[in-house]
């Protein structure tokens, strides 16, 4: 699975109003190696921030095109939680096994 995630490192991001970054990296959850965050980075966009998004909200990925599309607007995602380290970006409800960057 790992050598399929980092085909889409680097795929831009749409939300339902507009692109939003590209995929920088991958929070993987420790016990089954399932991708439960993107770390998106928005340089092009909100002036360098990476921040992150749920695994669940990609509602589709376009490999001919590079893209993976989300369910949430612009404005959320320039809400979400800043990476600056994993334990500040999840929310205190958060709860499981240590997270591996990828």
């Amino acid at each position: 699975m790992l050598h399929k995630i980092d085909k889409i490192r680097g795929f831009h991001i749409l939300a339902a109003d507009g692109e939003i970054g590209h995929v920088d990296e991958f929070l993987v959850d420790g016990r089954d190696w399932s991708v439960r965050y993107l770390v998106v980075d928005t340089s092009n966009w909100i002036g360098g921030r990476s921040v992150i998004v749920s695994s669940e909200a990609v509602e589709r990925v376009d490999k001919a095109d590079n893209k993976l599309y989300v369910a949430a607007d612009r404005d959320t995602i320039a809400n979400a939680p800043a990476l600056e380290s994993i334990d500040a970006a999840l929310s205190q409800a958060e709860i499981g096994p240590p997270f591996t960057i990828i």
